[in-house]
């Protein structure tokens, strides 16, 4: 592994269990076992640290989540992105843990988020049209609401893997109900 990796991966790792601002560049290179010198060298800035994390993050859940989410149907595609929080966390629970516990307070974070989702807002609001909802982009608004907060319950451990399978069924049973 690269030393380059090394940084990344400390990295990750301190700040999601300490938070950003708790972190410093002297933690990360002690963890990585490398220099501050060559933090910097890399990355410039710990803030440019932390972007080259949350891109890699998102790219990672991007890639994971559009084969998954590459649905024609309307339904299918509702039901399949509700599954979507639960499936990034698994896949990647320090990246989201790390997310959950700066999102509130990192703009980059928010911004990097906000991009990530806006695609499947725009999905949602067609899928809710195709399935004649009253008000699409409001549906679409309320179930993104439901997934932002759900991969921070899934982030966070706040529940266990059995209640994760059966608040996402019953969400889609909802779903399933209304057609």
């Amino acid at each position: 592994m690269s030393k380059k990796k090394d940084i990344l991966k400390a990295a990750l790792q301190l700040f999601t269990e300490n938070g950003e601002r708790a972190t410093s560049t002297k933690s990360i290179a002690s963890e990585a076992e490398t220099s501050e010198a060559l933090i910097f060298r890399h990355f410039g800035t710990k803030e440019k640290l932390l972007e080259e994390i949350i891109k890699n993050g998102y790219q990672e859940s991007t890639k994971l989540i559009s084969q998954f989410l590459h649905e024609e149907n309307g339904l299918e595609y509702i039901l399949k992105i509700v599954e979507v929080p639960r499936i990034l966390v698994h896949a990647h629970p320090n990246f989201w843990k790390m997310q959950h516990k700066i999102i509130a307070l990192n703009l980059l974070s928010q911004k990097h988020h906000d991009f990530f989702m806006k695609p499947c807002y725009d999905r949602l609001k067609i899928a809710f049209s195709e399935l004649n909802y009253e008000n699409p982009a409001l549906e679409a608004k309320l179930l993104l609401i439901y997934i932002d907060g759900m991969w921070k319950h899934f982030a966070s451990r706040q529940l266990d893997s059995k209640t994760e399978t059966a608040l996402t069924a019953l969400v889609q049973q909802k779903y399933r109900a209304h057609n």
